[in-house]
């Protein structure tokens, strides 16, 4: 039977679905086909049949079914969403995402688009880049391309045109979550390698302004977070986090971290970061 939406000619019966699927895309060639397997239970209602690929008296899932001794799992997923679901396990393990509930909407929303076909004939490897980085920037805890291609290094073009065919499926139904400045602030640090003391000295800066900012409705300029950054480092008289070292990190200039500085320093009515060294936090802007 040949699919066609992309023309493969491989495809599996989803035996929960009663549905026969594409390998190649997930269409659904055929649905409410007859099933004629069945299985047989003792006294105790337990299942006596071995399983035998789907024969009768098989056990048709679940422990002791044929599709558990081939994976090990008690799931009738179609193999194609087992797969798609493995990529994006792979690309957020190399991103160090370990949230079960984050892990738990990436699976439902990868079973959702495809059987949708919004996947069309794209690679695995694309699908599961492309469905990482929304549904982190869904959650309000971004990465860049260039992270979650990291993993598989698909096509950009791809991934770029799949997560405008997610928007496009989700944009009357899901509101981005606001973007946490602790999040980035500490995915900066990350990148500087820095001891925990400094990072939690960071975070303590980023709040304090952050009040001040909301005030003021200040507008974040893209260094903003590194300005913090130079902010904490004087406040707390760290000679060996520099400008400079904050700026390679950043790929920003010396320049640009100056003016944003410069800016935020506004808010509580001084001029220098110079002046900002031997003061307490809650001394600044009071």
């Amino acid at each position: 039977m040949r699919c066609e939406e992309c023309g493969s000619n491989e495809n599996e019966y989803c035996e929960r679905m009663g549905e026969k699927v594409c390998k190649g895309c997930g269409l659904v060639l055929v649905t409410e086909m007859f099933e004629e397997t069945t299985h047989s239970l003792n006294k105790l209602g337990e299942n006596i049949h071995s399983a035998e690929q789907g024969e009768l008296g098989s056990i048709i899932r679940g422990k002791g079914s044929w599709k558990f001794n081939k994976h090990g799992i008690s799931s009738v997923t179609s193999n194609h969403i087992q797969r798609g679901i493995n990529h994006c396990n792979m690309v957020l393990s190399s991103i160090g995402v370990n949230s079960p509930q984050l892990k738990s909407r990436v699976h439902k929303l990868y079973i959702d688009l495809a059987t949708k076909g919004i996947f069309g004939r794209s690679p695995y490897e694309a699908r599961a880049t492309a469905l990482v980085y929304y549904t982190l920037k869904e959650n309000g805890t971004p990465h860049s391309f260039n992270d979650v291609c990291s993993e598989f290094n698909p096509s950009l073009k791809v991934v770029k045109r799949l997560v405008r065919k997610i928007n496009q499926i989700h944009r009357n139904s899901i509101n981005y979550s606001p973007i946490n400045p602790q999040y980035l602030i500490t995915q900066l640090l990350s990148k500087m390698e820095v001891d925990n003391e400094f990072k939690r000295q960071c975070i303590k800066v980023l709040e304090h302004f952050e009040v001040k900012a909301q005030l003021n409705t200040f507008n974040k300029g893209r260094s903003y977070y590194a300005s913090i950054v130079w902010i904490t480092a004087n406040i707390f008289v760290r000679k060996d986090i520099t400008k400079q070292s904050i700026c390679e990190v950043t790929g920003f200039s010396r320049w640009v971290v100056w003016r944003q500085t410069k800016a935020i320093l506004a808010l509580v009515g001084l001029e220098s970061v110079k002046s900002l060294q031997g003061k307490q936090l809650n001394e600044i802007g009071e």
